[in-house]
Order: C-alpha cells, then sequence, then structure tokens
C-alpha cells in the first residue's frame, strides 16, 4: 500500500489500512489469523505508521527488492486473533 505525499496526514493511509483488517478479520473460511507486510528498510515513517496500527517486526529479508535500492525489507505482521481497539 503506497499514500502519495499530498494525500499523507489526512488518514487516507490510516483508512485503506483499517478496511484491509477489517476485511481480514470477517474472512472466516478460512479463517485470516495474521496480516503480513514488507516495508523497504529505509522507510522509517512508513514502519512507525505500520508499528502504529499495531504491527510488529518480525524478520529482515536482506534482498527482498530486486529492482529498487536498497533492496531490504522488513517484514511486519498484524496478530489478528488479539482483540484490537475499535479505532485501530
Amino acid at each position: 500500500m503506497g499514500i502519495l505525499a499530498p494525500y499523507r496526514s489526512r488518514q487516507a493511509g490510516t483508512k485503506a489500512l483499517q478496511e484491509i483488517i477489517s476485511a481480514a478479520h470477517s474472512h472466516t473460511k478460512p479463517k485470516i489469523v495474521s496480516v503480513y507486510l514488507h516495508v523497504q528498510d529505509n522507510n522509517e515513517d512508513a514502519r512507525r505508521f505500520y508499528e502504529r496500527h499495531g504491527f510488529k517486526l518480525v524478520g529482515i529479508d536482506p534482498d527482498y527488492y530486486k529492482k529498487i535500492e536498497p533492496h531490504g525489507a522488513w517484514i511486519l505482521e498484524k496478530d489478528l486473533s488479539i482483540q484490537q481497539p475499535k479505532n485501530d
């Protein structure tokens, strides 16, 4: 998911992420228990955004991206089995 700079700080990313998480929560066959994502390892703003929304760093892949620099990615996970606050 990416939000263009002019639309950041307008809750567009938060609303989009909430819709994704809500859809994952409502999927029951099979039940989705985790959501994973990757963030380029120089994108501190994106990492903080996802961490504010309950994602945890679970790994680093130093060669995830093949065509862009840097190649490294942080792998983040949100455990959907944990009850989340309504604003998440």
